[in-house]
């Protein structure tokens, strides 16, 4: 277990700072192997952050209410049974919000592989799209981006952070998160593909662009329907 913490640590820091590096150094493999687990890790990492989300600006106020006039004795009395309780509901919550953004995310890596696939193809590439979905799914490491949108969910949830600004720091966080997966996409194609640096700009330009459209859309449509599950 250390040792693939150790490995998954390393490799996200090496993608997310030396990414010229890491695509270069990589060599090619079954995409269902390490990438695949580098891209489940993530997953776990978000999975677990959005449970504590919900833990904390959900399930603690709904737990106080419970134990409201509860004290001394009576509060030690059933502290064991809230604490299993609260076990419970996080554990149950935490997979199922780690099955939904893993299906969500993977959908999305593998959808994007295979449009980059053929986007190099025909701007003059060769390559395989093994390889580009082992480098899809390296480029996961991008998903932790989404903590610092946690964290502003829970400063929102307390009342530290009006909508308005947590609307502007999700696109703020979105927008950054899109940058830098457009530049890992970028690199990856030029090694995949042996393409020129500017038609691998070009071909990692077409994902970022329907990207930028569904987030102005989500932000337009299904975020302010969200508004009362954030603040």
């Amino acid at each position: 277990m250390k040792k693939r913490i150790k490995w998954f640590l390393e490799t996200w820091w090496t993608v997310i700072l030396r990414p010229i590096y890491f695509y270069t150094k990589l060599k090619e493999e079954s995409w269902q192997e390490k990438a695949l687990t580098f891209f489940i890790l993530n997953s776990w990492v978000l999975g677990t952050a959005a449970t504590l989300v919900v833990f904390i600006v959900h399930y603690i106020p709904m737990g106080g209410t419970l134990v409201e006039g509860v004290s001394g004795y009576k509060f030690i009395l059933i502290l064991p049974v809230l604490t299993t309780l609260a076990f419970v509901f996080f554990l149950i919550t935490l997979l199922i919000l780690v099955g939904m953004l893993a299906s969500a995310f993977f959908v999305l890596f593998y959808g994007l592989a295979y449009l980059l696939h053929y986007v190099f193809i025909f701007l003059g590439g060769r390559g395989s799209l093994n390889r580009m979905l082992q480098s899809m799914f390296y480029s996961s490491a991008i998903m932790a981006f989404g903590l610092f949108i946690f964290l502003m969910m829970v400063f929102s949830g307390y009342g530290l952070l009006d909508f308005p600004l947590f609307r502007t720091g999700l696109g703020f966080v979105y927008f950054m998160a899109l940058l830098y997966g457009y530049g890992l996409w970028a690199v990856a194609g030029r090694k995949a593909y042996g393409v020129p640096k500017w038609k691998a700009f070009l071909g990692a330009a077409l994902p970022v662009i329907f990207l930028l459209i569904f987030g102005v859309l989500f932000d337009k449509i299904a975020l302010p329907k969200l508004q009362p599950w954030i603040s």
